[in-house]
């Protein structure tokens, strides 16, 4: 087998039932939209995307994978994920080391 193991995370944003009552959910969706533009820019990102099924019905929150060497750096930038940090969602954090390249 070759290719490079990268340390990877995936967050996931559980949604909070029920949520703040302050919360507005077109700024959130604005605000998690530049924190995902942010992780791209900051080479951070690995992919992202809304749960869907098959017709393209939402079906939960989606995942977002970015890398960090640890847990303590990649919980630091989950927090700061807009959803997360207003408190309508809480944070499932999951460790992921993801081979990226040709398998053998």
């Amino acid at each position: 087998m070759s290719g490079v193991r990268q340390q990877c995370w995936i967050i996931r944003g559980i949604e909070v039932e029920p949520g703040p009552a302050d919360a507005d959910p077109d700024r959130l969706a604005a605000e998690h939209q530049a924190y995902i533009a942010q992780l791209d820019a900051e080479g951070l990102l690995l992919a992202h995307g809304a749960a869907r099924d098959e017709t393209g019905e939402r079906c939960g929150t989606g995942l977002i994978v970015i890398r960090a060497a640890t847990r303590a750096e990649a919980g630091a930038i989950a927090r700061r994920e807009p959803y997360i940090a207003s408190g309508v969602r809480r944070l499932e954090l999951t460790p992921w080391q993801v081979r990226i390249g040709r398998l053998r």
